[in-house]
């Protein structure tokens, strides 16, 4: 299957993306980490630049999700929603306070979604007990490479924690009872995880400070991040033609075996630790054999009672009638050229939005495998691609 690899030139406000629904009222990252991807679309080492209001942006989510949802009859999904995909909501004060403001509207909204923050920075303790009181599930996803303990030339300029400074934002969230502090791993490589001994060490230390979970990511190569950068700071040793994630499988097994031996969770997905988080299964089907799980889910240190809440979820459905009616009219296709395979995955002909591939997966669960897709973002995403399991 062929992929069309565009960058992303404008960024809509309300999106959906692999795990979550993106709101992205602020464009622009203080930070300048030189395997970003903002940097192809000019984001990064930028001033943060709000579009909208805290009040507009909640308005602008609660309409959209009535235009895509408001045909289920109840029937509604839990899909995360995630502020700042193209920000850093914590790494300056202005940023902070809008994440204040638009937690506090989502909370009036009731919408019944975590709300999701990925960020290299820290919430001050007034925030974190402002956030916490508002009954909502949270999860922050403090993202933290370790470069600074193993690579000599900076990867990551700006107002970023260190390590240490990970370690206590995350002992700054235990006593809270709405707020779930999780380690976004990313991107794992073979010069920021040297040995299996540093890994088990800064496991333990995750798991100390309070860390729920973290989720491993490869390291990006695609979307035209300027590998030159990459080879400069050694995350990567010559120039490569992949399009998309590199995945170190070696540092991956030091990373899941030092899980093992902590007992902590470590994952591949970041749908698995917003589950973990909120205490329900896992949405997206990433447990099932025929979306991938062999890689997945499997080979992951998962506690076992979370194991056995995602197996009771069951992606055969009754029937598919309507929502095969749905994929097909929004395609503007006929039903009958719709090719259902196990595990609820629908073979289509043609092109697809990537933004559409999210859609389905988010509303019916059904992951949808065009001939080609259309890129909308700075990454691809690993749904609607296929793979040995169809």
């Amino acid at each position: 299957m062929t992929t069309q690899q565009v960058p992303q030139r404008h960024v809509a406000i309300i999106a959906e993306h692999d795990t979550w629904i993106s709101v992205d009222p602020i464009v622009g990252c203080p930070a300048n980490c030189s395997y970003c991807y903002l940097g192809p679309i000019g984001l990064k080492a930028r001033k943060p630049r709000p579009r909208v209001s805290p009040e507009e942006a909640v308005n602008m989510l609660c309409r959209y999700l009535e235009e895509t949802r408001g045909d289920m009859a109840g029937k509604l999904d839990s899909t995360p929603i995630c502020l700042g995909n193209y920000t850093d909501m914590l790494l300056t004060a202005d940023n902070r306070e809008y994440f204040r403001l638009f937690a506090h509207e989502f909370a009036r909204a009731r919408q019944d979604r975590p709300l999701v923050v990925v960020s290299k920075g820290r919430m001050p303790r007034p925030l974190i007990e402002d956030l916490d009181g508002l009954g909502i599930d949270i999860v922050i996803f403090c993202s933290q490479s370790f470069h600074r303990t193993t690579l000599a030339v900076r990867t990551e300029k700006g107002p970023v924690l260190s390590p240490e400074e990970t370690f206590s934002a995350g002992r700054s969230c235990r006593d809270c009872e709405n707020i779930t502090m999780v380690h976004y791993w990313r991107p794992i490589t073979r010069k920021s995880v040297p040995s299996r001994n540093w890994a088990v060490q800064t496991v333990q230390q995750l798991k100390e400070s309070g860390y729920r979970c973290s989720v491993a990511i490869g390291l990006s190569v695609g979307a035209g991040i300027a590998q030159h950068d990459l080879i400069e700071t050694g995350l990567l040793a010559a120039l490569s033609d992949t399009c998309d994630e590199m995945w170190d499988a070696e540092v991956w097994q030091d990373i899941n075996s030092a899980a093992a031996t902590v007992g902590y969770p470590v994952y591949r997905s970041t749908s698995c630790a917003i589950a973990l988080a909120t205490g329900k299964a896992e949405a997206l089907g990433v447990w099932d054999s025929r979306r991938g799980a062999a890689e997945q889910c499997l080979p992951c240190n998962c506690p076992e009672s979370q194991r056995a809440v995602c197996r009771s979820r069951n992606l055969e459905s009754t029937s598919l009638e309507q929502p095969l009616e749905w994929i097909a009219r929004q395609l503007g296709q006929d039903v009958s050229r719709l090719d259902v395979l196990p595990g609820q995955r629908v073979r289509v002909p043609g092109e697809v939005q990537q933004s559409m591939i999210s859609l389905t997966l988010h509303k019916y669960q059904i992951e949808l495998l065009p001939e080609s897709i259309s890129a909308e973002r700075a990454w691809l995403g690993r749904f609607g691609r296929g793979g040995e399991n169809e």
